[in-house]
Formats: C-alpha cells, sequence, structure tokens
C-alpha cells in the first residue's frame, strides 16, 4: 500500500530513500499537522536531509537560506520564495525536536531564528520596492533606520510551532525626506513598508503562510499608528506607558532591519523598563494582568496549559514581576529569556536553588506540551486534548496516569510559586461605602475584584476593580484618599451614574480614563451639575468611540457635552468658514481635526440620545467629510500652484461609495477619485499629469496625516481607473474612453454612487458628472451572472461569517446585496432619469414608485438597510475597529439595545435582534436571485 508520503512522492516521479521514509514516518506519528507540508511538497524531506539534522539551524545559516528572498521586491516572487524556504527550516526543526535532537529551548531558538531571518528579507524587499517607486528615505545623515522589535516569545527566543510573531516597528527619525519629498513623508513611507513585510509574512496564499504576524503590542496598541519614529517612542513610553507595556518591553530584541539602531532605541527605553525604586505592588498588576486575559480568552483552568492556573503565563509573569521590581538594581536580569533570567534571580539569591529548579523543571514540560499539541493539531491552541494518550505517548510517557501526574505537579508548583508574590487579602469591608474605603486604603487584587462584583453590575469585575483601582491610586482623585475628603460626594454619584450606564463596564473604564487624562479639572463641576456627570457618564456607557474622543481632549466638555444638540448644515458651513487655505499646512490640519472631532461628537451624541435618526446622522457625516475636502483640496492646490505655477485648467475630487451616495457612518473611509479637465502645461512647464497627480497626493495627505487634534479619514483610490495599477489622477477624456472601452460592469456600476464633491472651476462640474452619468448608464447593467459570481466571492472571502457571526455589509443577504441589486436595477433602467439618485433608499423608492421593483421587495429591501446599516452604525460607535457581529456575547446586547430593540416574551434583546436579522438577510437574498441571478450559497444558520 505505501504511505501518504510514498504514495504523494511516487505521484511526483520522486523515489525516497530509506532515511527519507524513516523521517517521514516520525513527522507522521508525533507531527501529524506539518505532514501537509510534505505531502504538498515531498522534495521537502530530501532537501532537509543534505544537511544532517544534528545541526543546528541558527541565524547565520536561516539568513544565507533566505538571502536569495531579499532583493526580489514585494510581490508574488517573493512571497513565493518566503513560504518554499520557511517550510523547508520549519520541517527540519520539527524533525530535530520530534528524533530528540533539539531540547525545548534549542527548537525555541531555531524558531525565533527563521522568524527573524524570514522577516529581515521580507522588510528588506519591500523597502527595496518602495525606494523604486518613491525614493530612498534619508536624512542629512543617511538612509533612514529602519528596524523590527520582536516580542513576547519572538523576544526571548522562545518560539512555539503555532506562535504569532509580536512586533512592534520603528524608524529613526522623521527628520528626513523620502525622494525630493513630494509624494509621502517619512511617516508615511515606514507605515507602508511595515504594512507590507507583515503581509508577506502573514497574508495565506496557495503556498500558505510564514509566520502570523500581531502588532498589538505597539505604542497605543491597534489604535496607534502601524510605526513609530525614535522621538515618538519615547515621548509615548515616558508620558504613557504602562505597567503591562513594561512588562512587555522587558522581552524586546532587535530581530530584523537595523539592528544596531534597534539596540540604541531599547537603550533609550531602558529607563521606563527598569526603575531604580524598587515596587512590590508590581506583582499584583501582573497578576491582574494573568487573571484578566484568563477571563477575556475563556480559558479553561484545567485544561488551557498557557493560561490556566500553573501554566506557561504564570510562569513568565513569576519571572518577569521580579525582573521588573529588581531590574533598575541588577544588570544580570536585563535579559530577554525567560530561563536565563531566572537563573540570574537565583544568582542574585531572590530565588532559591529549590524554587528555581522546581519553575526551570515545569517549564519544559509545559514547553513540550505546548510544541507537541501544535504539532498534533495544527491549530494555535493550547488545550489539553481530551485523549491525551497520543500525545502521552508521543512525549515519552508510559501512561495517561504517568503524564497527567507530572504535569499536574509541574502546575501545582508553577501555580504556588505565582501566587507567592501576593500579599495576604484584606479583610471584607462593608458595601458601598466600603468600596471606596477599599479603594482610599489601597486595597486591590481578589478583595476589589470580589468586592466589586458584589457592589457594581459589571460584566468583568476584574477589569472594573483594576479601573477604580487605577483612580484611587491618585490621592488628589474623588476616589484616593485627599481627593474623597474634599469632595465626598463625587466618587459615590460617579459609581451611582455607572452603575446606571447602559454598560457599567464600559462606564467605569472611561470614567477612569477621563479623569486620569485631565478630567480632575472638572471636579468642581461634575459635583455642581449632576445633570452634567450623569450625560457624561452615560455616554461612556454607550459609545466607546465617543468616549474615546471625549477622553482624548477633555477641554471638549464645553463645547460637546454642555447643552450643545444636534448640529445643523449651516453649523459644519459655519465651523469651516473660518478655516483659512493661506496658513500653514499644518495649523489646517490641526484645524480642520479640531473641527471634525467636535462635529463627529455632537452627531454622534445627537444619534446614540435619539435627537437625530440613522438618514440625518449619514447626511451630516457626509457634508463633514465633504467641507474637510474642500479645504484639503483648495490648500493642495494653492500649494502647488505656488510651486510650480498656474494649473493648466480645472480638477475635480469625486466622492464614490458612501461618502458619494452621502451614506457615510462613524468611521467610514472616504472613497475618492480625482479626474482634470484636459492635458496642458502649468505655468512652470510641468504637465497636467504631474501637476494634477501632485495635487491629489497632497490632498490625500491633508486629509489622513495623524494630527493631535484628532484622527483624519481613511482614504481609499482604487475605484479610478484600472484601479491601483492605474495613475492616480485621469483627464475626463481618459475617463470616459476607459469606461467605454475596458471597464468592467462592476466599475461603472460603482459609479452610480459617485458625486463631484468639490472643483477648482464650477464650469468643469456639469461636463463631468454628464461624463460620469453616460458610464454608469448608457451600456445598461452589469452581466446579472458576473455580478452574482462576483458577490458570491465577496461573502465567501471577505464575509468571514459562521454559525452565530454575521457580517452587515459582506454578509449573506446583507448590505452589499441591497446595494448591488439596487444598483443593478438603476442601471438597468438608467434611461429614465428619475431612477438616477445615489443614495440607495432614495433610489428603493424611485424604482418602486416607477413600477421597477414590486413594492412588497421594495420595502423588503429597504427595512433590511435599515436595519443592517443601524447595526453597522452602532458597531462602529462599540467599536470602530470592528464590523462584524459575534452574537450572543456583551457586544450584541448593547447593539441589539442601541437599536431600540427590547426582550420579548422572556427573549433577550440580542436574540430578538439574531431573528430579526435572519429574516431579513434571508428575504434580501431571495430578493436579489430573483431580481438579479442566483448567488447559490446556503446561510450561515442553515446548518444551526
Amino acid at each position: 500500500m505505501g504511505t501518504r508520503y510514498e504514495k504523494a512522492a511516487e505521484n511526483r516521479g520522486l523515489s525516497p530513500s530509506p532515511e527519507v521514509r524513516e523521517v517521514a514516518d516520525a513527522l507522521e506519528r508525533h507531527a501529524p499537522a506539518l505532514m501537509n507540508l510534505v505531502l504538498a511538497d515531498p522534495a521537502i524531506l530530501p532537501d532537509v536531509l543534505q544537511r544532517p539534522l544534528d545541526r543546528a539551524e541558527d541565524q547565520g545559516s536561516l539568513a544565507v537560506a533566505f538571502e536569495p528572498s531579499r532583493n526580489l521586491g514585494d510581490g508574488p516572487a517573493l512571497w513565493r520564495a518566503l513560504r518554499r524556504t520557511r517550510h523547508r527550516a520549519m520541517i527540519r526543526i520539527a524533525l530535530r525536536e520530534v528524533l530528540r535532537l533539539a531540547d525545548i529551548d534549542q527548537t525555541s531558538a531555531e524558531l525565533a531564528a527563521l522568524a527573524s531571518a524570514s522577516l529581515d528579507a521580507a522588510m528588506h524587499g519591500c523597502r527595496l520596492a518602495l525606494e523604486d517607486r518613491y525614493g530612498l528615505a534619508a536624512s542629512a545623515e543617511g538612509p533612514v533606520p529602519f528596524v523590527a522589535l520582536g516580542m513576547g516569545k519572538l523576544g526571548g527566543q522562545e518560539l512555539n510551532f503555532g506562535s504569532d510573531i509580536d512586533l512592534i516597528f520603528f524608524y529613526g527619525t522623521d527628520d528626513a525626506e523620502v525622494g525630493d519629498g513630494s509624494e509621502v513623508s517619512v511617516h508615511e513611507f515606514f507605515s507602508k513598508a511595515a504594512r507590507a513585510a507583515s503581509r508577506a509574512l502573514s497574508e495565506v496564499t496557495e503556498d500558505g503562510f510564514v509566520f502570523r504576524v500581531d502588532l498589538r503590542l505597539r505604542p497605543e496598541g491597534s489604535r496607534g499608528p502601524v510605526v513609530n519614529s525614535l522621538a515618538s517612542a519615547e515621548r509615548y513610553y515616558e508620558s504613557f506607558g504602562r505597567t503591562w507595556e513594561r512588562a512587555a518591553l522587558l522581552r524586546a530584541r532587535s530581530v530584523a532591519g537595523d539592528l544596531a539602531f534597534g539596540d540604541e532605541l531599547l537603550e533609550a527605553l531602558r529607563p521606563f523598563v527598569y526603575r531604580r525604586s524598587v515596587d512590590p505592588s508590581l506583582a499584583l498588576a501582573m497578576h491582574d494582568m494573568t487573571r484578566r486575559a484568563r477571563t477575556d480568552l475563556r480559558a479553561d483552568e484545567d485544561r488551557n496549559i498557557k493560561l490556566g492556573r500553573g501554566g506557561i503565563r504564570e510562569a513568565e509573569f513569576f519571572v518577569q514581576t521580579l525582573q521588573l521590581i529588581w531590574g533598575g538594581r541588577h544588570l544580570e536580569l536585563r535579559t530577554q529569556g525567560t530561563i536565563e533570567a531566572l537563573r540570574g534571580l537565583e544568582t542574585l539569591g531572590l530565588v532559591s536553588h529549590a524554587d528555581a529548579e522546581t519553575l526551570e523543571g515545569a517549564w519544559a514540560l509545559l514547553r513540550r506540551v505546548e510544541h507537541r499539541i501544535h504539532m498534533t493539531t495544527g491549530y494555535q491552541t493550547h488545550d489539553l486534548p481530551v485523549d491525551r494518550k497520543p500525545l502521552s505517548e508521543s512525549l515519552g510517557f508510559a501512561s495517561v496516569n504517568e503524564f497527567d501526574a507530572a504535569l499536574s505537579a509541574a502546575r501545582e508548583g508553577v501555580r504556588e510559586l505565582f501566587d507567592s508574590l501576593l500579599p495576604e487579602a484584606p479583610a471584607e469591608p462593608s458595601p458601598f461605602e466600603g468600596l471606596l474605603d477599599d479603594l482610599a486604603d489601597g486595597v486591590h487584587g481578589e478583595a476589589l475584584i470580589d468586592r466589586v462584583q458584589r457592589e457594581l453590575d459589571v460584566r468583568d469585575p476584574e477589569e472594573a476593580a483594576a479601573h477604580l483601582h487605577r483612580l484611587a491610586r491618585v490621592p488628589s482623585s474623588p476616589f484616593g484618599a485627599i481627593g474623597r475628603s474634599r469632595r465626598p460626594t463625587l466618587a459615590p454619584l460617579l459609581l451611582s451614574e455607572a452603575n446606571s450606564a447602559a454598560d457599567v463596564d464600559a462606564a467605569l473604564r472611561f470614567t477612569a480614563d477621563f479623569l486620569l487624562r485631565g478630567g480632575f479639572g472638572y471636579e468642581a463641576v461634575l459635583v455642581q451639575e449632576p445633570r452634567l456627570a450623569r450625560r457624561l457618564v452615560g455616554l461612556f456607557g454607550v459609545s466607546p468611540t465617543l468616549a474615546r474622543s471625549l477622553v482624548g481632549h477633555p477641554e471638549a466638555i464645553g463645547e460637546v457635552v454642555l447643552g450643545h444638540s444636534a448640529p445643523a448644515r449651516r453649523d459644519i458651513e459655519t465651523l469651516h468658514a473660518d478655516v483659512s487655505i493661506a496658513t500653514d499646512a499644518e495649523v489646517l490640519v490641526s484645524t480642520i481635526r479640531r473641527i471634525k472631532r467636535e462635529l463627529t461628537l455632537r452627531i454622534g451624541l445627537a444619534y446614540v440620545g435619539g435627537e437625530l435618526g440613522l438618514r440625518d446622522t449619514q447626511t451630516l457625516l457626509s457634508e463633514t467629510a465633504s467641507a474637510q475636502i474642500e479645504h484639503a483640496f483648495a490648500c493642495a492646490l494653492q500649494e502647488t500652484g505656488q510651486r510650480w505655477g498656474d494649473a493648466p485648467g480645472a480638477m475635480a475630487v469625486v466622492g464614490m461609495g458612501k461618502l458619494g451616495s452621502a451614506e457615510m457612518g462613524f468611521g467610514s473611509d472616504l472613497d475618492l477619485i480625482f479626474v482634470y479637465e484636459r492635458d496642458g502645461e502649468s505655468g512652470k512647464g510641468r504637465s497636467a499629469q504631474e501637476f494634477f497627480a501632485r495635487v491629489a497626493q497632497r490632498t490625500i495627505r491633508l486629509l489622513s496625516q495623524p494630527d493631535a487634534e484628532g484622527p483624519g479619514y481613511e482614504t481609499d483610490t482604487r475605484l479610478r481607473p484600472s484601479g491601483s495599477q492605474g495613475t492616480l489622477v485621469t483627464s475626463v477624456d481618459a475617463f470616459r474612453r476607459y469606461h467605454e472601452e475596458r471597464a468592467e460592469g462592476w466599475e461603472r456600476q460603482a459609479l452610480v454612487r459617485a458625486r463631484v464633491v468639490t472643483a477648482s472651476h464650477p464650469t468643469f462640474e456639469a461636463p463631468l458628472r454628464s461624463a460620469i452619468a453616460h458610464a454608469a448608464y448608457e451600456k445598461g447593467p452589469t452581466d446579472a451572472s458576473r455580478l452574482a459570481t462576483l458577490r458570491r466571492r465577496m461573502e465567501r472571502e471577505l464575509a468571514g461569517e459562521r454559525a452565530r457571526r454575521y457580517h452587515p455589509k459582506l454578509g449573506y443577504g446583507a448590505l452589499v446585496d441591497i446595494e448591488l441589486a439596487t444598483q443593478w436595477l438603476q442601471m438597468r433602467h438608467g434611461k429614465d432619469a428619475r431612477v438616477r439618485t445615489p443614495h440607495t433608499l432614495d433610489a428603493l423608492r424611485a424604482l418602486t414608485e416607477y413600477g421597477y421593483l414590486p413594492a412588497d421587495q421594495g420595502e423588503a429591501l429597504r427595512d433590511a438597510y435599515e436595519l443592517f446599516r443601524a447595526v453597522e452604525q452602532s458597531l462602529a460607535l462599540v467599536d470602530r475597529r470592528t464590523s462584524s457581529l459575534l452574537f450572543g456575547g456583551p457586544r450584541a446586547l448593547a447593539v441589539a439595545r442601541a437599536i431600540g430593540l427590547r426582550a420579548r416574551d422572556g427573549v433577550s434583546p440580542d436574540e430578538v435582534l439574531e431573528r430579526l436579522w435572519r429574516r431579513r438577510a434571508e428575504d434580501v437574498r431571495r430578493i436579489f436571485e430573483d431580481v438579479v441571478a442566483p448567488i447559490k450559497l446556503s446561510a450561515p444558520w442553515s446548518a444551526s
């Protein structure tokens, strides 16, 4: 019969040697998850065995293996080369472990070296590609250095077979230019490089992936820029660095790019990580972090060997806590590896020999189990399998009982050591006032968590206790000893309002953030104006998105919270009327960001407070974006004219997507295309293409660049002719030719929602609108079957739906179904100018009114649109970083309540939402397939 490998090799014309068959059998028995790589490419094993397996894979040998990849640029060739090299190295490392040619520490170090070498090749190739496009990023001292710091297991050289790689990217300085400085800033250049390198490793292709990349440990986490300069890093950690970030930086190591610069950066951050003062309270913070991770990820206490009691995380944190406490005084403890640091602690007498021996033995066993789970399952899991017999045999234990006993003893030893860092819990205080007494007395840990759980209606008492403890640690805060005696009524008032908020956890979290980031100055007002406290804390419990904006700018309370109602269009015009494009560009950006922040807060408050409906909210957000675009465009035109002379004709900015149809939501991107009137030359001899490309680039930069006053807009220009492969700007004649001769049907369909936002000369708007309408409507609708195929691909590849997880935009029967069907009908009946309207609801009403869509179908589509768009808006307010909805959790419940759903006959609001969602989506899909063409996909809930 032959093994699976022998059959795969035979199909490829290979005749495996006895040695190859032997290692294939070892992989099949001990690392079956990795066999898929070998079966897909049977030549891997002969290639791997060309080098003796008893030789370790170090950074040097792996760098040589990846050398051919470094100069391939950023594209398919680089991605294929990285994956091919990675797969061979991964198989070799696994074989060394399963054949017991390497211990766990060697395996982990080799995996870390593999990650470093592959990342270095990706960073080099992606930077070369960007330099070819934009020019060299250089300062007066030469090329700007660029480095990746490895964090967590990568930094500690403790990687496992299922690990993500935690990275933070940094570059040298903003005092530099890229090429001639006309296209991208230094920050934009390295942001592109960091994202491209991350994608090169993490994107799943037909060849697989290299490593999953996690960038959430960077300054400001997921909300922060993907890359930071040395100066900005120092400012951030000095001003805002938290305990968990100190713990994370303990293990930071320069892993790819300019390693010398990385070491310089780490040296600059040493004072933040290692403090001269000894602070034993760090043990409580680390203990809280461990418990929070266990709770957040719903880890099984018994089965999860990473987050469960006595698991890998507690072993790591035991060592890291002592490093943080004593590392400021003892240089020996400033090392990234867990075992190396443990040995330093033992040498210094901070850990006994017996305890060090216990922890080191437990660590080795836990990591071996972790590796074997990953090699067996192929999943990033840390749960012990229900059937532990194969695992115990693979690890060399005589029986499951022997394995269980050894693992139980190891975990008990880790648990006892970790708990030994904590003080004894204080006695239980009395209710409510007792909670405040505890806080003033400095109580935290389990006692405070228990108190919070009894007295406050929170989902996560651990997190709530941590926020209250943060406040209590500031003596002058209303929860601290001094502040409480000064204003004894404020803390009880804030707790009372938080406890009655829609989301108590969020209300507590943002109340703490607000007070600690400048809100103490409003304490007297809050005491005198209980209404303000109610409105403020109530906002914190409704919309984290708006809360983050307000917390970042507490001075905006007077403008936004105290009595301001929803803005009208004239307010948008008035606020922007004083913006001068003649000012410095940085001043302009700061001014329009401040206006955007204020307007978004006011619109959001009015929306969540019921003052504004969905349609009016969309309109005001779209009007705000349009005003911002007008000023950015006018400034870009003026700057370019001063540099290159008078413009060679007119230019316009066209809004697409939600901007074009005035359906913008909170956090929406701007889809833009740029069209100019005619070819020619500027006053100083620049071609129209060159002149207007600079205007477009500058407009995008002014709209999107970061500013302390608030975030800009994410912009997307991929809807331009030829997409991302086409020129950024196009003449109106070229625009017409493209859509007449080459455009795909979906590209013409996208123009149904196009709108001229602003133009340098009003006379250019009419011919441009005519060109857009002609392209959208004159050739009739998109081919129905091709549109259905496109929709099927979007749902399969982008929605990410599964049982009880639905996507309001891309999911089954969701917004994209409604929009595409509506636009297709508009194109089909576009000879009738009455249906040529960009907003989806207006189009549905017109199609129904003029007989092109049955009334019942039009009504069903409108109802579904309003539901899904309301959900999308509410999700953006809850957390604009995600657009999918997971039912059964607190977020779904918050969204259901936010859109006005209540419990029905014992059915909770989130269950009501789910049932309504399914009905609406099934209606929409039936209508799409009736009107356009069959999509032939089942609903994600059809099997449940």
